[in-house]
């Protein structure tokens, strides 16, 4: 058992007036889901713990202090990052640097800017680089379906495997986006931003890569389906790394201003400022500034329905100091609030496919509004910046040092309908720890003297007025699940090429400390408002969760006639440990190092044109931060080793001028997926010892194995474009464990996708419509139920006005845009994103119909 905090004055003091009720409310102690929210529609859970289990501390590694990658940021970091910490409050309205795969020192900076044509990139692309994987680099013009207020993160949608799904229009709720790939999803899959590591996509302290780039300065994305380069740094790269590059400063100075408005009340407002060639012409600079705010599109209309805002700021800076030493910077600043959307059953879907039973209407009582939805939300601060150093030594070798640093805070709200107490050992309701032997206790009423009262013995329904004194009034609370996290660390990493080799080989350390916890605040009147205390009445927990990652990598390429081969290995060192902040004591730390990870591939270029690739590569990724801290409800962990994966490509590649063209077969096998095993589990082939909650082990997992194809047709030169992308999946369970039955289908996993987009472009008019295909996926574990296929059409239409010289606004205004995107524009109703695979399952709503006007100017 957690030893109990030194005793805090009571709460509230059981007086005579009001007797003592019985408190069966209580409950087991322990932390519950890690989901923010409760399981969807009214079904409460309990989130407490107590206990706390002793882990042999493990030996910590020295490789380096984080001390020392502090000081090299402040000493080298020119851009600085200030972020302002505020207190939880009711009433707040809360909201060409290279992709590091190993390439050369980037580029001398590309010509101006082509005008705001959204989301656009910058090179000439390919279905996929030169290498023995299966990588696709997404075609500037496919970009151009996505509306200036979506997100980054949806730019590679269209790519052969990938299936990006959005409960909010402008995907405008992080919490009901879901990503998936090869029967992976997005807890177990890599991201890099300008080749930096997100840290993690999930919800819960997260960030996916719309918190680090605005859409207007994407320069590239590319999807590396079964595993990326050697070097790419990633803790959860199980199934494929996603990565987003932002373009390069344009090279004569300006400014650019577009102003977006759409349907659910959106609007956006995007400025950008090009310094131009600075110092000489050796620096090259911008910074933007983007605001966003859009309502929810369920509920819309209603005066209380919640909504989405959004600040962001990003900065770039190129220096060629010499010309050997390219030194790139970069800055991003965002500050988002969401009001969230919730998961229905398909029973629910069917009868009405625009309700998601969250309610807009303050009522008072707390059962019904645990659904109000400006409670259910979201608030997350993101700072992250580095600074790249490329070296070129000599002819044959080169180096490049990124050094980079990750903030981020927020919360997840809710409002459970009562407040938390603890019981002490006389039975009364205190707000600190139980006593040895007591648990925690659901309060749902506050009798007139002003006692907090547990559902009393006998009572049916907790929130019956009936079964407490005459008087007592409903109390509820506002729950705050909170996250601040700092990253820092630097990737390391050179060529050389000696004697018929192209070495590659190099290192990524990160320190990464973050912090989890549950603030309880009480409802200042239930009666009148959500408003709440500015200060909680009771901590439910508050760790510390450190991990300090150390990766060796180092490959060999050869050309061998007129096949190129890769041998590869990799290593890495994983030390995670967990604090209690409360009770001021370590309640774990384990080592999770990798075995030597082999990499292996090999490109036949049968002529110019053609290439037959293939590779084997070995995926890693350590238990996540939580279920180490899972140790501290006394859940076992011991057991508990790094996750790994099977990759196998094998795929052939034709390039021209006007067509490009792809196609691969892969297998990939995950045979040690981590699983808690609960004392009431139905699990019982392996011997172990059940810890007061549970015990994680290696066990179960997936098996994929299926077909992408890719086409990219320029049917007319630079006029008339067709892309195609194809997926055939299957992807199944490979034991019966934890609801899962070996053979079914993984859930989530669509089996089918197709996705076709066809462009039109002249000097000045452009147009283009694009459907993505998406097949039946089961919802369930037990595959009883499965979500319906859907296809949704896109489509853009845009004017640029060229105004340089030919004008008389052509003096300090070049030109203007103007476009109009549309999405879903057969308004398709369809369930997206699955959120709970249980019987029944639950999903999100897909969003409807949406249009965005865009108009810009460049000056």
């Amino acid at each position: 058992m957690r030893m109990p905090m030194m005793p805090r004055p009571r709460l509230t003091t059981q007086l005579a007036q009001c007797p003592r009720i019985d408190t069966s409310g209580r409950h087991s102690s322990r932390r519950g889901p890690s989901s923010e929210r409760p399981p969807p529609v009214h079904h409460l859970f309990q989130a407490d713990r107590t206990g706390r289990l002793d882990i042999p501390k493990a030996s910590r590694m020295k490789f380096i202090h984080r001390g020392h990658i502090g000081l090299l940021l402040l000493a080298t970091t020119t851009p600085t990052l200030a972020m302002a910490t505020e207190p939880l409050s009711s009433d707040v309205t809360p909201q060409v640097s290279q992709e590091d795969h190993g390439d050369a020192a980037p580029p001398k900076p590309a010509n101006d800017h082509e005008g705001p044509k959204a989301s656009q990139l910058d090179t000439v692309q390919v279905t996929g680089k030169a290498v023995g994987f299966t990588n696709t680099q997404i075609p500037k013009d496919v970009l151009k379906f996505e509306p200036p207020l979506s997100s980054v993160t949806d730019a590679v949608n269209m790519a052969p495997g990938v299936n990006i799904t959005q409960g909010g229009v402008f995907d405008s709720d992080d919490y009901s986006t879901g990503i998936t790939l090869r029967g992976f999803t997005q807890d177990q899959l890599g991201f890099t931003i300008d080749g930096l590591p997100n840290g993690s996509a999930g919800y819960g302290g997260g960030s996916k890569p719309n918190r680090f780039l605005d859409s207007e300065n994407l320069g590239a994305a590319s999807v590396s389906q079964g595993t990326a380069d050697i070097g790419s740094p990633s803790l959860q790269a199980l199934g494929g790394t996603l990565s987003y590059v932002s373009n390069d400063p344009a090279k004569v100075a300006g400014v650019r201003v577009d102003e977006s408005i759409g349907q659910w009340n959106a609007k956006r407002t995007f400025a950008r400022y090009d310094t131009g060639a600075l110092f000489g012409g050796s620096t090259y600079g911008y910074i933007s500034y983007s605001s966003t705010h859009n309502d929810r599109w369920i509920g819309h209309g209603q005066a209380d329905n919640g909504h989405t805002s959004r600040d962001h700021v990003d900065a770039k800076l190129v220096t060629y100091a010499t010309d050997r030493l390219t030194i790139t910077s970069r800055v991003s600043w965002d500050n988002s609030y969401e009001n969230n959307y919730n998961s229905v059953t398909k029973a629910q879907f069917n009868d009405d496919p625009n309700y998601d039973f969250l309610t807009t209407r303050w009522t008072g009582d707390p059962n019904t509004d645990q659904q109000y939805v400006n409670a259910w939300n979201t608030k997350r601060k993101n700072g992250l910046a580095g600074i790249k150093f490329d070296y070129q030594v000599n002819d044959d070798a080169d180096v490049s040092f990124y050094p980079y640093y990750h903030f981020q805070e927020g919360y997840g709200g809710w409002m459970p309908p009562y407040q938390l107490y603890a019981s002490d050992a006389d039975g009364g309701l205190v707000n600190r720890y139980p006593a040895e032997g007591a648990d925690f206790v659901d309060a749902y009423y506050r009798c007139p003297e002003g006692t907090a009262l547990a559902q009393p013995k006998g009572c049916a329904n907790p929130y019956d007025a009936s079964c407490y004194p005459a008087g007592s009034n409903p109390i509820n609370s506002f729950r705050a699940s909170t996250y601040k996290n700092n990253r820092y660390g630097f990737l390391l990493n050179g060529h050389w090429d000696i004697g018929g080799n192209h070495l590659y080989a190099g290192t990524w350390l990160e320190d990464q400390d973050r912090q989890a916890g549950r603030k309880w605040y009480a409802v200042l009147d239930t009666a009148a408002s959500w408003h709440y205390a500015g200060k909680p009445y009771f901590l439910q927990f508050d760790d510390k969760l450190k991990t300090d990652t150390r990766k060796l990598f180092l490959q060999d390429n050869l050309t061998l006639g007129p096949i190129d081969v890769s041998l590869g290995v990799s290593k890495y060192l994983v030390n995670i440990s967990g604090d209690d902040l409360i009770a001021g004591n370590r309640f774990a730390e384990k080592d999770f190092n990798s075995d030597i990870l082999p990499s292996a591939g090999a490109v036949w270029h049968i002529d110019p044109h053609s290439q037959v690739y293939a590779s084997y590569t070995k995926n890693y990724a350590p238990p996540s931060d939580s279920v180490v801290q899972a140790a501290d409800d006394g859940t076992d962990i011991r057991s508990v080793k790094p996750e790994t994966s099977s990759n196998i490509d094998l795929g052939y590649r034709y390039q021209t001028d006007r067509l490009q063209a792809s196609i691969a077969l892969y297998h990939v096998r995950f045979a040690n997926q981590i699983n808690e095993i609960t004392p009431e589990s139905e699990y019982t082939r392996i011997n172990y010892t059940v810890g007061t909650e549970g015990t994680y082990i290696n066990v179960g997992g997936i098996e994929s194995k299926g077909i992408e194809g890719l086409l990219n047709w320029s049917i007319v030169p630079k006029a008339l474009d067709l892309y195609v992308s194809a997926t055939l999946n299957h992807s199944t369970y490979l034991q019966s464990i934890n609801g899962t039955e070996k053979g079914n289908k993984v859930t989530g996993q669509p089996g089918r996708m197709l996705g076709v987009g066809l462009t039109y472009h002249n000097d000045n008019f452009h147009a283009g419509v694009s459907a993505k295909y998406v097949g039946d996926r089961y919802g369930t574990l037990d595959n009883s139920e499965k979500m319906n296929p859907y296809t949704v059409f896109d489509a853009n239409v845009g004017y640029h006005w060229d105004l340089a010289g030919k004008h008389a606004l052509g003096s300090w205004l070049k030109s203007m845009d103007f476009s109009l995107a549309v999405t879903n524009f057969t308004d398709k109703r369809y369930l997206a994103t699955l959120g709970d695979d249980s019987t029944p399952g639950y999903y999100y709503i897909g969003a409807p119909r949406t249009a965005v006007l865009t108009v810009s100017a460049q000056f």
